[in-house]
């Protein structure tokens, strides 16, 4: 009996066709919103699932499309991105968003192991994918704007065929998408999304104080699951996205006055640039309740200059293993539990496990273990990789935190990046974030170098505000007070610009090999 109750919950159409149910209860609410074609496109519900089914009926008839199929797709962010998802959901095959900063060397290689059948590209890309489409097996290319590769067929042409007939049976456990991780160590790994971690997010973002009719303004890439975080929880539960084709902090504002939107989500990249921005002072911003962050640090002075706009800035923590949505700081606690990731969400069980293997207690640091049902399904390809990362039933982060005798999680940094001077732990993010509150410093990033008696200590890396000047003493004596002596920086190095990787991180282990040298290089 259990097990047919199991089949009951676990199997069917209204895992990959629930878009077409919100478009029965809300057919005329707005949906989508973009930018890509020079001009505001506004879709319904309806106008949207119809658009899906077209496109759907169209890769299963011309391009012989099947269940397990997998479908690449080379674009920044745009409307089409979605309709190639629900549309690939729909018939069970599996989507598979391409970094559009890549190489096409580095799209190749993460292409010959997801073995896509179908590659969906953007015009712009034409130069790259005709590198790629001789290399890599794909038997069907799709252009989307301007002149494609010969032989492509023309995504607007999609839209003539009849809607799809019925989705394609699936199971609650199968691949949904395949996403590229932003790891800075080694290889990218290729994470399998299955449909139980979307849904479970979504139940987790309901933490986050989402409501039917919100709209936010999506301005991340749709190739990480950051990108994702509030876009399809929206989908879900009636509400509608503005998709940014492309990262602009002047269109940015105009877009924020023009739409209204209820919240909005940025890395502190996008926030630094917003507040770098002499028009956001005077921009009406009072249709946003909260401003969420993750992807990095997020440093006390950008807190406070979201704060100073009248704007409630909370942050968050994410990542593709897990959610995304895996903490989150409520706007009531912004002020003060400022520079908390907050709680863990509604349906996420999470612990701090010391060096030794005991439960930390307050205050003190350790591996983040995470436990959810939003837990991802493992790495293509890479079993032992994921029998690293998934041990005992718990996720292992790799992320070293603390939490407060209130139980709020503070991220101290992450355990590969660990400077071990003597017997002591230095988390090179803590000792970041203090740099970032110097004035002249605008980044800042810590990494170990050699030293005789400590064996390793702290070097800095920092660029300075144009025209800004600062003295090595100067420094030190700003973090006195702030961190351990032994965590302050030994050494440091003024940089022009701090390398980092087409995602954007920074590769701590790139950086030893550029600047590794235990002497300072403050200039003149």
């Amino acid at each position: 009996m259990l097990e047919n109750i199991v089949k009951a919950y676990s199997r069917g159409c209204w895992i990959n066709n629930w878009i077409e149910r919100r478009a029965q209860h809300t057919p005329n609410w707005l949906a989508l919103i973009d930018d890509a074609t020079g001009e505001d496109r506004r879709l319904s519900f309806k106008d949207f699932n119809d658009r899906v089914n077209r496109v759907a009926s169209a890769l299963r008839d011309t391009l012989n499309l099947r269940k397990g199929d997998r479908v690449a797709m080379l674009s920044w962010a745009r409307i089409e991105v979605l309709e190639a998802l629900f549309a690939s959901s729909k018939l069970g095959c599996v989507f598979t968003p391409l970094n559009t900063r890549h190489t096409a060397r580095e799209i190749a290689r993460f292409l010959s192991e997801v073995k896509p059948k179908v590659l969906i590209y953007e015009s712009e890309f034409s130069g790259v994918v005709k590198e790629l489409a001789g290399n890599v097996g794909i038997e069907s290319l799709i252009n989307i704007g301007g002149e494609g590769v010969e032989g492509s067929i023309s995504w607007s042409s999609l839209y003539d065929s009849p809607p799809l007939d019925k989705p394609v049976e699936v199971g609650i456990e199968d691949p949904l998408m395949i996403l590229q991780t932003g790891g800075t160590t080694g290889r990218p790994k290729a994470a399998v999304v299955p449909y139980r971690m979307i849904f479970w997010n979504a139940l987790n973002t309901i933490r986050d104080l989402i409501i039917p009719g919100d709209l936010t303004i999506t301005a991340l890439p749709l190739f990480h699951i950051g990108g994702y975080t509030y876009v399809i929880p929206l989908l879900m539960f009636g509400g509608a996205n503005f998709i940014m084709h492309r990262w602009d902090v002047d269109k940015f504002i105009d877009y924020v006055e023009r739409e209204r939107p209820s919240f909005l989500f940025l890395v502190p990249t996008q926030l630094k640039m917003l507040l770098d921005n002499p028009r956001f002072s005077k921009a009406d911003f009072s249709s946003v309740r909260w401003i969420t962050s993750g992807g990095a640090a997020l440093t006390r002075e950008i807190i406070r200059g979201i704060f100073r706009k009248g704007i409630t800035m909370k942050q968050g923590f994410g990542m593709t293993e897990m959610g995304p949505g895996v903490f989150a700081l409520d706007p009531w606690d912004a002020h003060r539990k400022m520079g908390s990731i907050g709680l863990p969400n509604l349906l996420v069980e999470a612990k701090v496990v010391r060096e030794d293997g005991r439960i930390a207690g307050a205050g003190e640091e350790g591996e983040l273990l995470l436990r959810s049902p939003s837990i991802f399904g493992g790495y293509l390809t890479m079993a032992e990789e994921t029998a690293k990362a998934v041990r005992d039933g718990w996720l292992h982060t790799g992320d070293i935190v603390k939490r407060d005798d209130e139980g709020f999680f503070w991220v101290v940094g992450r355990s590969k990046n660990v400077i071990r001077s003597g017997a002591e732990s230095i988390y090179p993010e803590e000792v970041e974030k203090v740099l970032l509150e110097h004035p002249a410093v605008v980044e800042a990033v810590v990494i170990g170098v050699r030293d005789e008696k400590w064996g390793e200590v702290p070097k800095a890396l920092i660029v300075l505000r144009e025209g800004a000047r600062i003295t090595k003493d100067e420094l030190v004596e700003f973090c006195m007070g702030k961190i351990a002596k032994y965590k302050i920086p030994k050494y440091i190095q003024v940089v022009k610009a701090i390398p980092k990787t087409d995602v954007g991180k920074v590769s701590r282990r790139k950086l030893v090999e550029l600047f590794g040298e235990p002497r300072d290089e403050i200039g003149d």
